[in-house]
């Protein structure tokens, strides 16, 4: 933590860069969105959330896929991002039941490489996936198709 007197506190430093990531996003067209998140690893959860809110993003988070879709119908975000494989529910069988009310865009995070998803029943389903590790220009790359394919 910097010293008190320097006048730029760490919450400051905080408001100011999620500023320059919503004019950012601005500038390129994408407007910030409501985000949900939904993967069983609270590591993965936390550090895409904050990801996320760093580029301006207002963020809600699932432990899997059965509270995903119970907080889709409650509030529906623009935005859903879910892990392929979760206990209760995965990913997919999340989509599945949220698309039955809801035109969300969906990206899928994975382990799995894309090629090996090929075939797996409702992947096609999805505006993209997000291949573990992630990147921030991966995130950035995704969320911009995903909510430009609205």
């Amino acid at each position: 933590m910097e010293p008190s007197g320097s006048g730029w506190a760490p919450e400051r430093r905080a408001r100011s860069a999620r500023r320059l990531a919503v004019s950012s996003w601005l500038q390129e067209g994408v407007r910030p969105v409501k985000v949900l998140i939904a993967d069983d690893d609270r590591l993965v959860r936390t550090m895409l959330g904050d990801l996320l809110v760093e580029l301006g993003h207002v963020v809600v988070a699932a432990k899997d896929g059965a509270e995903a879709v119970k907080l889709c119908d409650r509030e529906p975000p623009d935005l859903l991002i879910l892990d392929f494989l979760m206990p209760r529910l995965s990913g997919l069988d999340a989509l599945r039941q949220i698309r039955e009310r809801h035109g969300i865009p969906a990206l899928l995070i994975t382990a799995i490489n894309e090629g090996s998803l090929r075939g797996v029943d409702g992947v096609d389903q999805v505006q993209g996936l997000l291949e573990k590790p992630f990147t921030r220009k991966s995130v950035e790359t995704a969320i911009g198709k995903a909510v430009g394919a609205r």
